[in-house]
């Protein structure tokens, strides 16, 4: 299989720099280029919905409410005790559940590379909170890197920890990852992207989506909660392209369900974990590749 797709990714002349293939407990690969740390892009998001998964298993206290965490739990009183500027009303109504579904309100995608590079990182809660939101809360899914940055803020003032220390203590130790990096913006993990790491830990990531949570017995991310954040949560219909080999049918939290019973996480030039639990299959891709959709296209007949 490896074979073939590297053969297609030639003919469409495809940046691909590696591959893993996982069936029945055996992985192969290609590395094509060694890149020591790779760019995750928003396969980053994967990992902020893992540590709310860890949380809400354990109950954290919310220091400003002092309530249990849950799906239901409000932002707002987070956000109006660090934030001095006017807050819109709509965030009242937004929840954790909001924020991994990303279904806040906004109409496009705000936060990619190329917006944030004009923005003060260490203000970004102004652009949000100056910025229309259109739609009620849980009405309309528009995919951003607003709701995981948020979702990090949170974290962060709720628990006193920054996110990304959490999942290297609770995540990226258990799994053995040791090399990697995640950007921060302002004082805050930026969540959606800028983490990196190479293509052997990344592959881990996926190990936990196809195996419940678990890696080499150990039980990293509840069992339970792999089974919701994989499951559909939210309807996308503005997102599904039938003429995709991985089209969007819908999404869990920070996940995209698709045809076959298969399921994936992608970023931007081209990394992707699928999940194809019907055939007992895990592909972890790591690209340099603008136009992403060509990726995909290299696995058309073989998944």
């Amino acid at each position: 299989m490896i074979k073939a797709f590297l053969d297609k990714s030639k003919e469409l002349n495809v940046n691909i720099d590696s591959i893993y293939l996982e069936e029945n407990d055996i992985i192969t690969k290609e590395i094509i280029n060694d890149i020591e740390l790779h760019e995750l892009r928003s396969c980053s998001k994967l990992l902020i919905a893992f540590a709310y998964g860890i949380a809400l298993n354990e109950n954290f206290k919310c220091k400003y409410t002092n309530e249990t965490l849950n799906l239901n739990t409000k932002i707002y009183p987070t956000l109006s005790a660090i934030y001095n500027g006017q807050i819109p009303k709509q965030v009242k109504e937004w929840t954790i559940r909001t924020l991994l579904t990303h279904s806040t309100g906004y109409e496009k995608m705000m936060f990619n590379e190329k917006h944030i590079e004009t923005l003060d990182k260490n203000n970004l809660l102004d652009v949000l909170f100056n910025t229309e939101i259109k739609y009620k809360t849980g009405e309309h899914f528009t995919y951003s890197n607003v709701e995981p940055y948020l979702l990090s803020i949170f974290f962060q003032e709720s628990f006193d920890q920054n996110i990304a220390d959490f999942v290297n203590e609770r995540i990226f130790k258990p799994l053995d990852i040791k090399n990697f990096k995640w950007l921060n913006l302002g004082k805050y993990c930026a969540g959606a992207t800028g983490l990196t790491l190479n293509h052997s830990d990344f592959h881990k990531l996926g190990q936990l989506l196809m195996n419940n949570g678990k890696r080499n017995e150990i039980q990293v991310v509840p069992a339970e909660w792999i089974k919701e954040m994989t499951s559909k949560q939210v309807e996308c219909p503005d997102y599904y392209k039938p003429e995709r080999v991985l089209p969007k049918l819908s999404a869990g939290y920070h996940t995209w369900i698709s045809r076959d019973n298969i399921l994936f996480r992608d970023g931007s030039n081209g990394q992707y974990i699928i999940c194809d639990y019907k055939n007992n299959r895990l592909i972890t891709i790591m690209a340099t590749q603008k136009d992403m959709s060509l990726v995909t296209e290299c696995l058309r007949g073989l998944i």
